[in-house]
């Protein structure tokens, strides 16, 4: 009887793994549905989340500045100040390889 019953075994551990994987996904859009409509939600006083983000975002892009240029100057020291040079292949690149070509 157990031979009878193990070639279906493989079959159904690959369709509980299917469905696992579709649940994960249901869960995670669940989880993000969620989320914007708890930032997007109304309060009180007729503003939301999402609004204060929006009004604060130059503040926090101001207080980003000094992060971003000092990774950057890192950046440019383990480089040594040098620009990444590409193989010549790519100086005389075109996005159309033969203009007189159409389709």
């Amino acid at each position: 009887m157990f031979n009878q019953l193990a070639p279906s075994l493989p079959s159904l551990v690959n369709l509980s793994m299917k469905n696992m994987g579709l649940l994960r996904l249901l869960v995670t859009g669940a989880a993000v549905a969620a989320g914007v409509h708890y930032v997007t939600k109304k309060r009180a006083d007729g503003s939301s989340i999402a609004d204060d983000l929006k009004a604060k975002a130059p503040e926090y892009m101001d207080k980003a500045k000094p992060y971003i240029n000092q990774l950057k100057n890192r950046i440019t020291q383990l480089t040594g100040g040098q620009p990444k040079t590409y193989p010549q292949k790519f100086d005389d690149f075109t996005p159309d390889p033969d203009p007189t070509y159409s389709s």
